[in-house]
C-alpha cells in the first residue's frame, strides 16, 4: 500500500503549486514535489544520505529529492541565500555562518518542529545534551528561537596505527611497564610521553623510504585546529564543563586572564602546555609537518610515517581515497584513543565535541517547509543515524543504538566507544552576540590560536595566553559594537 504523506504537508503542497503556477514558475528546480537538498560532501562522503534518500524516496513514491552532494556546499549556499530566486529547501553543512543567517531571518524558525515526535521521543529529547543549550539563541531583534538541528557529534582526538602497536609490540610494552594498563593504547598523559620515547628509540623504518624512521606524530600546520579536540578534552578533564560553560558565557574580558587561578582560562593554559609538552620536541613528530596540508599529513600517517595523528572522525573516510582499492591496508587499522587523562584530571571521562559549526537547516524562503521536514526527520531517525555511522563512518547528534553496526571494524568500535565512555561532554557554542556574530571564540579570535606560533618559536606557552588577555581587553569594547550589544 502507498504511504501518503500527512494531510497538513499534502495541502502545503497543494498550495505551493498554485502560488508556483501564479508566479509562472517551472521546472525541476521548482517541482512542489521535488525537495531541493544541499549536502556538505567532504569527509563523511555522500552515500550515507543516498541510502536514506532512497528510503524516503520509496516511503514517497510520489515524490523525489533532488540532491545536490558537493564539496563546495558551503559556497554553494552563500551563493543561493544571496539570490532573490533561491529554491533550496533544506542545507546540511559545516561553517560558522550558520549563526549570520538565522540571525539575519534567512532560516525558518523549527520552534515547534523541535517538539515534534521522533522514535517516540520530541525530537528536541533525542539531541544529544552538548546541544540542548544550542538549540535556541536569541538573536538582534531579542527573540529566542531554534533554527538549526545539529547535524554531527565528532569525536577529535588522537588517532592511531594499532596494526602498527601491535606489530611493534608497543601495545604489549604499554601493558607490561603499567601493570593498570589494559587497553594497550596510552591511557594517561604520562604513558603517551613515555610511549613517544618508546617509538623515538625503536626506530623503526619506514616501509619503502630507507631515509625515514617511524615517527610518534604527524600533523597538520595548515589546519593546527585540529589541535584543539584534545586539547579541550584535557581542557574539560581539568576544568569541568560546567566551568567551562560559564567561561563561554564571555561575561567580560576577565575571563581570558589565565593568571587567575582555577579559573576556566588558567586550565586551558595548562591543556595547551600538555601539548606543547609534545610538540616542543622536534623528534616526536614528522619533519615538515608545520607545511602539510589536512591530506599530505594523513597521506603520510597512512604510510607508516607516524603511528598517531591529531584529527577527527572524518579521518576515515578521507583515508579510504587515498587507496586504489578504497579499503585500508592490513598494515593499518584506525582506532581513536581516549584522549589519555591529564595530570591532576578532576573529569577524568569528560570530552569536547566537535561540531558546532555544522547544521541542518530550512531556508526561511522554501515553499516546501513540511516537506522538507519530513525527510529531515528521515536524517535523525534511529535508522538514519545507523545508516550515517554505518556509511559515512559517524556519529550523529542523536540518541541511537549502534549495536551491531561493523563491530569488526576497529575504527567504529573504537568511536563508538569512546562515545559511551564519556559522561560529560560540551560543544564551543555560546549565547553571546559577540559569539554569533563570528567575531570572538575560545581563543579570542582564531588568529589568536596558540599552536603555529609556538610550533614555530616565535611565541611560548606565557606569551601567547597573556596575548589573548591583553587583546581581548583593548579590544572588548569595539567588539560589543560590532555586534550590537549596549
Amino acid at each position: 500500500m502507498k504511504k501518503q504523506l500527512p494531510l497538513a504537508l499534502s495541502t502545503l503542497i497543494l498550495s505551493s503549486v498554485t502560488a508556483l503556477s501564479l508566479f509562472g514558475c517551472g521546472g525541476t528546480a521548482n517541482d512542489p514535489k521535488t525537495l531541493n537538498v544541499i549536502v556538505l560532501n567532504a569527509g563523511y562522503g555522500d552515500q550515507w544520505i543516498k541510502n536514506i534518500q532512497a528510503d524516503w524516496e520509496s516511503a514517497n513514491p510520489d515524490y523525489k529529492i533532488n540532491l545536490t552532494a558537493s564539496y563546495e556546499a558551503k559556497s554553494l549556499i552563500q551563493k543561493h541565500i544571496a539570490s532573490k530566486n533561491n529554491n533550496d529547501d533544506l542545507y546540511i553543512s559545516v561553517g560558522a555562518d550558520w549563526k549570520s543567517y538565522a540571525a539575519q531571518g534567512y532560516f525558518a524558525e523549527l520552534d515547534d518542529f523541535i517538539n515534534e515526535e521522533s522514535e517516540g521521543k520530541t525530537i528536541k529529547t533525542r539531541v544529544n545534551s552538548e546541544y540542548q543549550k544550542s538549540l535556541s539563541f536569541t538573536g538582534k531583534d531579542g527573540n529566542n528561537h531554534t533554527y538549526r538541528l545539529p547535524w554531527i557529534a565528532g569525536i577529535g582526538g588522537i588517532y592511531y596505527n594499532a596494526q602498527m602497536f601491535a606489530d611493534n609490540g608497543w601495545d604489549a610494552w604499554l601493558k607490561a611497564t603499567y601493570p593498570t594498563n589494559t587497553t594497550g593504547e596510552p591511557e594517561t598523559y604520562d604513558q603517551l610521553i613515555a610511549l613517544m620515547g618508546k617509538i623515538n628509540s625503536d626506530k623503526v623504518p619506514v616501509d619503502n623510504d630507507l631515509t625515514a624512521t617511524v615517527k610518534p606524530f604527524v600533523y597538520t600546520g595548515q589546519n593546527t585546529d585540529y589541535f584543539d579536540y584534545a586539547v579541550y578534552t584535557w581542557w574539560s578533564q581539568l576544568a569541568g564543563t560546567e566551568s567551562i560553560e560559564t567561561f563561554l558565557k564571555y561575561e567580560d574580558p576577565t575571563v581570558y586572564d589565565a593568571s587567575v587561578k582555577t579559573s576556566a582560562y588558567s586550565y586551558l593554559k595548562e591543556a595547551t602546555g600538555l601539548w606543547d609538552g609534545i610538540f616542543n620536541n622536534p623528534n616526536n613528530y614528522v619533519e615538515g609537518s608545520s607545511s602539510k596540508s589536512n591530506h599530505q599529513a594523513q597521506q603520510n600517517f597512512l604510510n607508516g610515517y607516524s603511528a598517531m595523528m591529531f584529527d577527527g572522525e572524518w579521518l576515515y573516510n578521507e583515508m579510504l581515497k587515498y587507496t586504489s582499492s578504497g579499503t585500508l591496508p592490513d598494515s593499518f587499522k584506525l582506532k581513536i584513543m581516549k584522549t589519555p587523562t591529564a595530570p591532576n584530571a578532576s573529569y577524568p571521562n569528560a570530552s569536547y565535541i566537535v561540531g558546532e559549526d555544522q547544521f541542518m537547516a530550512i531556508p526561511e524562503s522554501s515553499t516546501k517547509k513540511d516537506l522538507a521536514k519530513s525527510f529531515l526527520k528521515s536524517v535523525i531517525s534511529e535508522k538514519g543515524c545507523r545508516t550515517f555511522l554505518n556509511d559515512g563512518h559517524g556519529m550523529m547528534a542523536y540518541d541511537f543504538d549502534a549495536t551491531g553496526i561493523h563491530e569488526d571494524n576497529t575504527f567504529i568500535s573504537s568511536v563508538v566507544s569512546y562515545k559511551k565512555n564519556t559522561t560529560s561532554t560540551f560543544t564551543n557554542f555560546s549565547s553571546n552576540l559577540m559569539y554569533l556574530s563570528n567575531i570572538i571564540d575560545v581563543w579570542g579570535t582564531s588568529a589568536m590560536r596558540p599552536f603555529q606560533g609556538m610550533l614555530s618559536n616565535t611565541a611560548t606557552l606565557d606569551s601567547s595566553f597573556e596575548t589573548i588577555a591583553s587583546e581581548t581587553t583593548r579590544q572588548w569594547d569595539t567588539w560589543k559594537k560590532q555586534a550590537g550589544i549596549k
